[in-house]
């Protein structure tokens, strides 16, 4: 692929008249997309978390023709003739119908805990939903307007794509589902045969895979590409030359064979690609946009799979950072934070989740024109903090961001690390950032006393860059501002009987001992255990949220809730009832 220049065309949005809505006015929030596509007309529409509407542009973004409110936050769209299908969340998870002739709700449809990515199903008569807190995918019948089939994955499902026959349907697992402390950790692809709709496989691809969240399939249906980071949790955090802790890969699924072939490496030797997110693909070209470096690959799709099937040994293929050379160009965007994108024709469609900019890359050329879709776009401490919390270009040579080791809103990528901070050889459980700052000291060891001094210190010696300190302020209010996600256990929002009966079970057994308070944490350090690596103990962490931070135990031994108890008799000194332990499983999950 030859090398070209990239010319940027800047271009303001002027105010509109008319029927268009006025886009430019003091003090907007930011849109924070959450999908884009394009309908029938060409015209362009985006789901925004920021102002929880569906917004409705022209084809160059340039006027906003029409928006639409939603109750919850929109996570993604499906346009259809004078209807678009939403999937909304925030406590229940719903497929909302929304006419566009009268601009009303017709429907909305409980689907399940973090719906999202509705698709159309191979006969065109049916739309799939993947609910990525409930870890299920659901047939939904839109004449009839429910769920008529649903299939249980293994780890938050965030995208899917069918194979070309339409007999399977191929599913992202976003996180590793299984213990930690093991020489392989890796997330899956679910396979879902289509007729039964049952889950027949599950594909792990290479060790470290983690933060699944893009899915294509090639033209002629025999690959199955997937965008993801390739956490190195197997060496301690020392360095960051050549990816030594985070790459950036996509995985190549044989279909024929539903077998995991080999990851392709995106980054450079000295240059990392961090923050891989969506992908694309016809027979002349592979599309894949960098959050964290603000860029779009365009790879050279023949080139790339001649030199991939005649690679010889594809176990070390996700080692090779040479693999891509020649054969891509990267090419800069405008704004921060390039997420999902629409391929459409010869252009890509590429909005920025953290600057409200569209770029529209011509494919031919690689020329790129930008759009100011919001002016007057305004942040607050919180918003810039997670900017900066996703933004790669900070970290020496780009390799990572915060959201490497911290994917899915600051939780936990499900993996150990070695950090240096309390010596080498103890690798320990990847903390979800949930109310870290109100439950200190930090760390599972309790060597950092505040929440304020880890994050200082995580970029000063994970991304191996001093920031300013108006800027480690902005990420300190990020994460404090954020707010746990409703259990996926709880019924209408309340415990379940069951979950009841586990509360009397975690009172019996005095767990409130050590996990008290609001936070379900005295925030002090207790020896749990006979395998006690340092003598004052391990720091109790917060029960909110634990249903979503598996594994469990310092070094993520448990894979459940149920295996801390049942296995690891963790806190439990007495003979407890089956019954019991499964009570009180539901109790805490459901926290």
């Amino acid at each position: 692929m030859n090398t070209r220049k990239y010319l940027i065309k800047n271009s303001l949005v002027a105010c509109l008249v008319g029927c268009c809505v006025s886009l430019a006015s003091a003090g907007n929030p930011p849109f924070f997309t959450t999908d884009a596509v394009l309908n029938a007309k060409g015209e362009l529409l985006m789901t925004q978390k920021g102002t929880r509407h569906l917004d409705i542009f022209s084809a160059d973004g340039k006027s906003l023709l029409h928006s639409f409110p939603f109750d919850e936050i929109p996570t993604g769209l499906l346009p259809d003739g004078d209807k678009v299908y939403v999937t909304t969340f925030e406590k229940t998870g719903r497929l909302q119908v929304l006419s566009l002739e009268s601009g009303r709700v017709e429907a909305a449809i409980p689907t399940g805990s973090g719906a999202c990515h509705p698709m159309f199903g191979p006969d065109k008569k049916h739309i799939y939903v993947c609910n990525q807190f409930d870890n299920s995918v659901v047939e939904v019948d839109p004449v009839m307007r429910k769920v008529v089939r649903s299939v249980k994955v293994l780890r938050e499902p965030k995208s899917a794509v069918f194979s070309k026959d339409g007999k399977y349907m191929f599913v992202t697992n976003f996180l590793p589902s299984q213990r930690a402390d093991v020489d392989v950790v890796a997330a899956c692809v679910s396979v879902i045969e289509m007729d039964g709709f049952t889950k027949v496989k599950d594909i792990q691809l290479a060790n470290g895979s983690n933060a699944l969240r893009g899915m294509c399939i090639t033209p002629d249906g025999k690959y199955i590409y997937v965008s993801h980071n390739l956490g190195r949790f197997t060496v301690p955090t020392s360095q960051l030359q050549q990816g030594w802790m985070n790459t950036s890969a996509f995985s190549v699924i044989d279909v024929a064979k539903q077998e995991f072939v080999g990851a392709v490496l995106v980054d450079e030797p000295d240059r990392g690609a961090a923050g891989i997110w969506s992908i694309a693909c016809d027979d002349k070209h592979i599309f894949i946009t960098h959050s964290g470096t603000h860029e779009v690959s365009v790879i050279d799709h023949p080139a790339m799979l001649a030199k991939f099937e005649s690679y010889k040994d594809k176990s070390r293929l996700d080692y090779d950072l040479n693999f891509l050379y020649g054969l891509r160009e990267r090419v800069p965007l405008q704004g921060n934070g390039p997420r999902n994108f629409i391929f459409s024709g010869d252009k890509l469609i590429i909005p920025t989740y953290f600057a409200d900019i569209l770029n529209t890359v011509d494919i031919n050329t690689l020329e790129v024109t930008a759009t100011d879709m919001n002016p007057g776009r305004t942040e607050t401490p919180e918003n810039k903090g997670e900017k900066y919390f996703n933004d790669a270009n900070h970290c020496y040579q780009g390799w990572q961001s915060c959201n490497g080791c911290h994917p899915g809103d600051a939780r936990t990528d499900g993996m150990n690390w070695d950090l240096m901070n309390d010596g080498v050889g103890n690798s320990k459980n990847c903390k979800s950032m949930l109310y870290s700052h109100v439950t200190p000291p930090s760390m599972i060891s309790g060597v950092r006393e505040s929440a304020e001094y880890a994050v200082r210190a995580g970029f000063k010696f994970i991304q191996f860059f001093e920031p300013e300190e108006e800027m480690a302020k902005c990420v300190d209010a990020y994460m404090k501002s954020l707010r746990p996600v409703p259990s996926p256990y709880l019924v209408n929002g309340e415990l379940s009987d069951k979950a009841k009966e586990g509360r009397k079970v975690f009172e019996k057994l005095k767990c409130g001992e050590c996990h008290s308070g609001p936070y379900y944490t005295d925030m002090k350090m207790h020896r749990i255990g006979e395998d006690i690596e340092f003598e004052k103990g391990w720091d109790t962490p917060t029960l909110i949220e634990v249903w979503r931070t598996a594994p469990y135990l310092f070094d993520g031994r448990a894979a459940t809730m149920e295996e801390v108890f049942e296995v690891h008799k963790h806190g439990i000194d007495k003979k407890v009832s089956k019954k019991d332990v499964e009570a009180l499983t539901e109790y805490v999950n459901s926290l």
